[in-house]
């Protein structure tokens, strides 16, 4: 139940790397880095946060984009954070 769970997040994530870098999210995983892989930039991880608080309705703390190397630090940010008391459903059907 977890791992679908978590493969919900990680979609509306890649969807979020997807608007803001324009790229196709085909090749992204969860050891997609943002800075090795992705080129992205102070700017640009701004844009990502803005981008995720729109998509899951959320407010991240100012501090939190900072601490992302990976898609997958991500994915376990919002999973522990904001989503640990949802069913896996609810997140899916709102995606």
């Amino acid at each position: 139940m977890q791992s679908a769970f978590n493969s919900s997040v990680f979609l509306r994530v890649t969807l979020a790397v997807k608007q803001v870098m324009r790229i196709d999210s085909a090749g992204l995983t969860q050891a997609t880095r943002l800075v090795d892989d992705l080129a992205i930039g102070r700017f640009g991880r701004l844009k990502l946060a803005v981008c995720l608080e729109e998509i899951f309705d959320i407010e991240l703390q100012d501090n939190a984009v900072e601490q992302f190397d990976t898609l997958g630090d991500i994915v376990t940010y919002l999973s522990y954070r904001y989503f640990r008391d949802i069913e896996p459903s609810a997140l899916t059907m709102a995606a």
